[in-house]
């Protein structure tokens, strides 16, 4: 751990100016905001480290405001391993980082794209995604919600049954991070209330890690025809809690929008 005293001395004095402060944010004062104490945070900046703790990792680094690279190398100094998926600060998603993720879902138009984030809350979406599925719309959209919840999900996907049993697997691997501040277990337990989701959670242990290359099938209003869709899933080198999500059909001749319609007559 040589390396890390000089990186924390380094985010501490960072924090402080974030903060607005013409000094670095005190030992004690970063102490304080991940909850432990000042002889834990004053020994840790020594170069010493009882025991790995990730909580305690996650804590130290919403206190001392670090970005992605940084509580990367925070965690790989201290635990070992990339820090859980979902764990960041507050994302400022007018960075000029997310502006260029969300330039890639504009140019997919007219196939519908998403971004979410671990929780699959929506963060970001194109025109087609909007127009094919208003919920995104929705403040607090989130995919497992309408999934598993909304009727508009058992209306729109054919075999729906399918679709909630693959969604209940993508939670039950999810929730294995034990991500400080996840929605999932509200939701779930949300979903649980009905007996036929109830049913499906409870004769099954199957894990999905995510739906990349899924053929599936829709039923979507604006069409008079149902769809067969491809879901590619890509995760952002530069922000791994989230997932890039482009919709796309098999071949052209089948486009429920005619063989490449010039976008702006979407």
């Amino acid at each position: 751990m040589s390396g890390l005293p000089r990186f924390l001395r380094a985010w501490r004095a960072a924090a402080g100016v974030k903060m607005g402060q013409k000094r670095p944010m005190s030992q004690a004062t970063v102490a304080a905001r991940c909850g432990m104490s000042d002889r834990w945070y004053r020994d840790l900046e020594k170069g010493f480290l009882p025991r790995p703790d990730r909580e305690a990792m996650e804590r130290l680094a919403d206190a001392l405001l670090l970005e992605p690279d940084q509580r990367l190398t925070l965690f790989l100094y201290t635990v070992g391993c990339n820090p859980p998926a979902g764990v960041t600060a507050a994302h400022d998603y007018n960075s000029p980082e997310h502006r260029a993720i969300q330039l890639v879902l504009d140019q997919q138009h007219p196939r519908p794209a998403y971004v979410s984030d671990a929780d699959w809350n929506i963060v970001a979406y194109n025109r087609a995604m909007g127009q094919w599925f208003p919920w995104v719309r929705e403040d607090g959209a989130n995919l497992m919600h309408w999934g598993l919840i909304g009727q508009e999900s058992r209306e729109q996907m054919v075999s729906w049954d399918s679709h909630a049993r693959v969604y209940l697997s993508m939670i039950r691997l999810e929730m294995a991070r034990k991500r400080s501040g996840s929605v999932l277990p509200q939701i779930l337990a949300k979903a649980l209330e009905d007996p036929l989701v109830r049913s499906y959670w409870d004769e099954d242990t199957t894990v999905v890690a995510n739906r990349d290359g899924h053929h599936f099938r829709l039923r979507i209003p604006r069409f008079e025809q149902e769809i067969d869709l491809i879901s590619q899933v890509f995760v952002p080198a530069r922000f791994d809690n989230l997932r890039l999500v482009l919709l796309t059909w098999p071949h052209e001749k089948e486009s429920p929008l005619g063989f490449l319609v010039p976008p702006g007559n979407i």
